[in-house]
């Protein structure tokens, strides 16, 4: 297992910049640990949104440096268990609450888990960072005091939305839109030359809106004019160039309690 001598901690949140929610936390982290660095994934997760959290938080943490630390802070009130976690997968140490977050970012794969043992009173955002503290001295010292190993079976378990596919169309929905307004669709490049297998398609968002060919840059159409591409995540992104695809069209994300605002069909011939 590889650790930084100085810990690198991300932070990803649904806290917003307005307030003191985030300032406290990194207060917390410096008072533990003077000498980490503090990376910001986002905190611009809208509420009750682990969709949103785990597409965005799964595309950035593989880019960090082995033996990282990620504190995800993201639901932390979804279950009245109020349980926390810890990973280890692909050499880095992951810590969030026990919402379901853990099974959406690695497809129910076995995962190294652990469940943090230590009671936490009150239950509230300070506590849990310092918990998490705790638990990040406990891995630099290589022990695992305050720790013991679950399985999947024993925490909250979720799913990501995945596409369907029926009588030649993909039913996609709406994963993410970015600040720019471009529409993060839930089709992998993958799943959709699995589909396609090399046939024409048209993707249909609106009574007159329609896309029928795969761009590789957001300048590949004139300005205005609509288009997708892959995204360097491999996920399809819908998209207006110099304009606000979401905005133009009506587009909202999806989140936890009303499954999906937006549907995207995706028509083979």
């Amino acid at each position: 297992m590889l650790l930084l001598r100085m810990p690198l901690i991300t932070l990803t949140s649904d806290f917003g910049i307005q307030n003191h929610a985030l300032a406290s936390v990194k207060g917390r982290i410096l008072s533990g640990f003077p000498d980490a660095s503090i990376i910001d994934i986002t905190h611009t997760i809208n509420g009750f949104n682990l969709q949103q959290t785990a597409y965005v938080f799964r595309q950035a943490y593989r880019h960090f440096p082995q033996g990282s630390f990620h504190f995800i802070l993201s639901e932390l009130y979804a279950h009245p268990s109020r349980q926390l976690l810890y990973a280890f997968e692909h050499g880095q140490h992951i810590f969030c609450a026990d919402n379901g977050l853990l099974t959406m970012l690695f497809n129910d794969k076995p995962i190294q888990i652990f469940r943090l043992t230590e009671p936490i009173r009150p239950y509230n955002l300070i506590s849990v960072t310092d918990l998490f503290l705790s638990a990040v001295s406990t891995v630099l010292d290589q022990h695992n005091d305050g720790m013991e190993i679950v399985t999947v079976d024993e925490i909250q378990i979720k799913h990501t939305a995945l596409a369907s596919y029926n009588n030649d169309m993909l039913e996609a929905q709406v994963l993410y839109i970015d600040h720019f307004g471009n529409v993060v669709v839930n089709v992998t490049r993958h799943q959709f030359d699995e589909a396609r297998r090399g046939r024409k398609f048209t993707i249909l968002f609106m009574r007159y809106a329609e896309i029928n060919t795969i761009s590789e840059h957001y300048n590949d159409v004139p300005e205005g004019d609509n288009l997708c591409l892959f995204n360097s995540a491999d996920f399809l992104e819908l998209a207006v160039n110099h304009g606000n695809a979401a905005r133009l069209f009506g587009f909202k994300e999806s989140n936890d309690q009303s499954l999906f605002y937006n549907t995207i069909k995706i028509f083979f011939e």
